[in-house]
C-alpha cells in the first residue's frame, strides 16, 4: 500500500470517530472540562493496563488521537509489527482476507517495551482498540 492510502484512511477513520458515537464510548461527564465542550470518542477511558503476571502496571485514559497522527504522518513505532499486517490469528475481529488488517503500537506511560496495547486498523476504515494485547477488542469505528 501507498501512503496516500493509509493517510486517506486514518483521515477518514478519524473524521467518522469525530463524527460517530458507537455503543458503549458515549462521553463521559468531565467536570473539569468547560460547560459545553466536547469530549472526544478517541479517549478511552479508565484503561487498566496489566503486566504478563497480571498487575496493573498503569491505569488511565488513553488518549488515540497522538497514535492516528503518527500514522497520517506516516511514522512508525520502533516495535517491529508497527504497521505490520495484523493477522486476526485469535478470531475476535470479523474476518477478512489476509492483509485486510493493520497493527499499530499504542504506547503505555511508564512502561520501556511496547506494551499490550495496539490498535488494529482495517481497510474499510474499521479502528480496533485493545488493552489486554489481542484478548479483547473495542470498536472505536
Amino acid at each position: 500500500m501507498n501512503r496516500g492510502f493509509w493517510t486517506i484512511l486514518v483521515l477518514s477513520a478519524a473524521v467518522l470517530l469525530w463524527w460517530m458515537q458507537p455503543d458503549g464510548l458515549a462521553p463521559v461527564p468531565d467536570s473539569s472540562q468547560p460547560t459545553g465542550a466536547v469530549e472526544s470518542p478517541l479517549i478511552v477511558r479508565d484503561v487498566a493496563v496489566r503486566d504478563v503476571g497480571g498487575q496493573v502496571a498503569w491505569r488511565g485514559d488513553v488518549d488515540l488521537r497522538p497514535v492516528l497522527a503518527r500514522i497520517e504522518r506516516g511514522q512508525s513505532d520502533p516495535h517491529r509489527n508497527d504497521g505490520g499486517v495484523f493477522h486476526n490469528r485469535e478470531g475476535r475481529l470479523p474476518q477478512r482476507l489476509r492483509g485486510h488488517y493493520r497493527e499499530y503500537v499504542v504506547r503505555t506511560p511508564g512502561i520501556s517495551h511496547a506494551g499490550p496495547q495496539r490498535l488494529v486498523i482495517g481497510r474499510d476504515g474499521e479502528v480496533y482498540y485493545t488493552a489486554d494485547h489481542y484478548r479483547s477488542f473495542r470498536r472505536l469505528e
